[in-house]
């Protein structure tokens, strides 16, 4: 009755210069996806690294809740589960916010690739219009990180601010150690 539910895909196409194989082997790090948000400042797995799904706590800045009502962060859990064609990601916040986030490498028809998200939400009707602004915008921005990051890894020599990767994004290797994986 104090809830509202809403959903919102994107899709945006991969870099012609990515291979299948690197974009799902960052799609199946959550340390990864979870870090192409600027505002997630912390995650940490809680589960058994087998258990699937995964369970992570994250700390964000909760940046679609206006800094009038709320300048702090929040901690939340995540649950991961990588899939054949990307992953699904759960996330339980307190205030009653749940969110269910599918990541998905997609071959259209014409021999085109995107990155598609889709987002399911619910929360409380007071932060409704601010979820969802901040997911329309969300999707787009991660999708671009994404993109980089996959440029990253298929084209290593190319230098990339060292600190706004996530240590798992670091310490990953070259390219040919990805598809070789």
């Amino acid at each position: 009755m104090f809830d509202s539910s809403f959903s919102y895909s994107s899709e945006q196409p991969l870099s012609r210069g990515a291979s299948d194989a690197i974009a799902l082997r960052l799609m199946h790090d959550m340390d990864v996806i979870m870090h192409l948000n600027p505002d997630c400042k912390g995650i940490k797995l809680v589960s058994d690294p087998s258990a699937i799904p995964q369970e992570y706590k994250v700390e964000d800045s909760l940046a679609f809740v206006p800094k009038k009502l709320w300048s702090g962060g929040v901690w939340y859990t995540a649950f991961f589960k990588p899939v054949e064609d990307g992953c699904d990601i759960t996330i339980q916040a307190p205030g009653g916010f749940t969110s269910t986030n599918k990541w998905r490498l997609v071959r259209k028809p014409d021999g085109t690739r995107v990155i598609s998200i889709t987002s399911d939400a619910k929360c409380s009707k007071t932060f409704a219009y601010f979820v969802k602004k901040f997911l329309e915008t969300q999707h787009g921005q991660l999708q671009r990180t994404f993109n980089e990051r996959v440029e990253a890894v298929a084209r290593p020599g190319i230098p990339r601010r060292r600190s706004s990767m996530p240590r798992s994004f670091r310490t990953m290797g070259s390219a040919r150690d990805m598809v070789a994986a």
